[in-house]
């Protein structure tokens, strides 16, 4: 497939640029139930807090934060943004060359299978169990969606890119957290559930990435070759650039 590009120039130069190879490694993404553990470790003990330890383990968790962390300091928003960073991370950093686990479009594929599950699930438990927020404001506490949004991130990188990359994810996600208890938006129990939600969100878009493929039909090409070769139009004078990807 070959892209012709031109833009209006009068300039009398061209140049090549070496081509990029992008190789596709597959990994198996067959369900383990050691992945669960975790999850469902977390996800049991946020319902077990939310149902037998409110009074105590929540109420007491939010007073600290509240009260003896936050004080009298300002509102902090920030983890309405930094909650799309470990996302960021999974999607970006095979592009800024560090080694994958995965074809860059079997990470698009598999991280939109583990948001779409997140979405679903979490917004649904919000509806159905209607838990006031620490602040008032509204009824839709548990579980936290933004906990759920950066720790299935954070799993992905670690899923993709291993630990090294995957803590600083993890990092980044636990910053989250904090925040929606110093933002008073949370309950501890919201937390914990929302972190594993999101880790096992992240695994369902691991298991069910093949099945999608295989039902879409998608195929991932062994390799994907691009060349791009700006040239000058001999008559027009204009500077175009051809974009060739061979499969």
């Amino acid at each position: 497939m070959t892209v012709l590009l031109c833009l209006p120039s009068q300039a009398q130069f061209a140049y090549r640029v070496d081509t990029l190879a992008v190789t596709k490694v597959k990994l198996s993404s067959d369900f383990d139930a050691r992945q669960i553990i975790a999850p469902a470790a977390l996800v049991t003990t946020g319902v077990l807090i939310h149902c037998f330890g409110h009074d105590s383990f929540d109420e007491g968790i939010r007073k600290w934060a509240t009260e003896d962390w936050r004080g009298d300091k300002p509102y902090r928003d920030f983890d309405n943004y930094i909650q799309y960073a470990p996302l960021a991370m999974d999607l970006g950093l095979g592009f800024a060359g560090v080694p994958t686990e995965h074809h860059w479009i079997d990470r698009f594929i598999e991280t939109g299978i583990s948001y779409a599950s997140l979405a679903i699930l979490s917004r649904g438990m919000k509806a159905i169990v209607n838990s006031p927020r620490p602040d008032g404001v509204d009824n839709k506490s548990f579980p936290s969606g933004h906990t759920g949004v950066a720790f299935t991130g954070a799993e992905l990188v670690r899923m993709e890119y291993g630990w090294g990359w995957g803590g600083a994810a993890y990092a980044l996600a636990t910053s989250v957290a904090f925040m929606r208890l110093y933002n008073n938006k949370h309950w501890a129990s919201d937390l914990i559930f929302g972190a594993g939600l999101g880790i096992l969100c992240a695994h369902v878009g691991g298991w069910l990435l093949e099945p999608a493929k295989n039902l879409f039909g998608i195929k991932i090409p062994d390799k994907m070759q691009f060349a791009i070769a700006p040239s000058v139009d001999s008559y027009s004078g204009s500077l175009c650039g051809t974009l060739a990807m061979k499969f």
